[in-house]
Parts: structure tokens; sequence; C-alpha cells
């Protein structure tokens, strides 16, 4: 039995996380929050179809203003 994943509703997505993440979304802002939304939906599409060798996976460096690559003050 195949289970299908519902479809990417970024009106409820937004109606959900907005207040969650303490944010006003105004109605004149809306449209434009919601396009992004499914645009952004689109690009990790596109990342996770994307074949990807667990063994190629390392952290990234973390950058501190300020600071030397091994953490020393500049």
């Amino acid at each position: 039995m195949s289970q299908t994943k519902p479809a990417f509703d970024a009106a409820r997505h937004l109606d959900a996380m907005a207040p969650a993440l303490g944010l006003t979304i105004t109605e004149k802002q809306r449209p434009g929050v919601l396009q992004f939304l499914g645009v952004a939906h689109l690009m990790s599409e596109i990342l996770r179809a994307a074949p990807l060798d667990d063994a190629s996976f390392e952290l990234a460096p973390v950058f501190r203003p300020g600071r030397t690559s091994d953490g020393e003050p500049a």
C-alpha cells in the first residue's frame, strides 16, 4: 500500500507558523509571503530529489565576527 504525500498548502503553513514565530503578516503582505513560501517549497523539492552520499556530509565552520578560524580573537 502506497501513501501519497499531501500537497503543500502555503496558506495553511503560514497560518500555523507566523504566530508560532511571533510574526504579524498583514493582508497586504500575505500574497507576497504566500508566493515566497511556494517558491521555497519548490526549491526544497529540488534539493530533496538530489542524490546525496551520506559520507559527503561534513559540518560547516561557524563564523564568529572578530575571531580567526581557530577561534582566537583577531
